[in-house]
């Protein structure tokens, strides 16, 4: 599964906003570039939050500064190392036209573009296969991805896709596609070999999570 980190697919076409910026002129930016979110940062572009076109509605004095409406700052972002499934998941969550991103120190990257996010996902054959995403955690060091397969072919399945992301504290994150529905057999056995698995999408799990996900994200889209 290749392209599965957040930081492949930054974008970075948008100039963030300032809290010195009228609420009026932010509505009509929105309205020009069909986006009914937007990042706030300060004058160091530390990220500030998330501003939301129905909070702004609701403001009497559209040449007040956005400034002076904190709690409009939604906190919604992402850091640059993390994982698409994490991003669907925020993005369904808010409802979001976009979904900032921000580096380690929380200072503001880029955005990244539902669209653009389904777009990626929709060429890829993993999302087209049938089967189960498996994620583990491990150590540089102990990474074998020959051996990962040998325990997957021991239960009779077959790796049909996979990605290395990095984690913390210099340990990596390998997603695993996997082309069978039941992934009980093959946990038991990576436990009985000491892997760490961090989430499992059983096929309708999968299924189901992803189909809410793009429809909450489609419906922000003129497609």
């Amino acid at each position: 599964m290749s392209g599965m980190n957040v930081g492949k697919h930054l974008l970075n076409d948008i100039k963030p906003l300032k809290p010195l910026e009228k609420v009026k002129d932010v509505l009509d930016l929105m309205e020009e570039l069909k986006f009914s979110h937007l990042p706030v940062v300060d004058d160091e572009r530390k990220y500030l939050g998330l501003i939301c076109e129905d909070d702004l509605l609701e403001v009497e004095n559209e040449d007040s500064p956005l400034g002076q409406y904190p709690r409009f700052f939604r906190s919604y972002a992402i850091s640059l190392t993390s994982n698409l499934f994490e991003a669907i998941r925020i993005i369904g969550k808010g409802n979001l036209s976009l979904l900032p991103i921000v580096d380690q120190e929380g200072v503001y990257q880029g955005y990244l573009s539902p669209l653009e996010v389904i777009q990626d996902l929709g060429r890829q054959l993993t999302f087209s296969e049938s089967g189960s995403v498996l994620i583990l955690e491990l150590a540089v060091r102990d990474f074998q991805l020959s051996q990962v397969s040998q325990i997957i072919e021991s239960e009779d399945a077959k790796i049909i896709g996979f990605n290395l992301t990095s984690g913390e504290d210099d340990k990596l994150l390998l997603n695993l596609k996997i082309n069978t529905k039941d992934l009980s057999r093959i946990l038991k056995t990576f436990e009985r070999y000491n892997y760490r698995v961090i989430d499992v999408f059983h096929e309708s799990l999968f299924d189901e999570t992803l189909s809410d996900r793009y429809e909450s994200l489609l419906k922000y889209l003129n497609m």
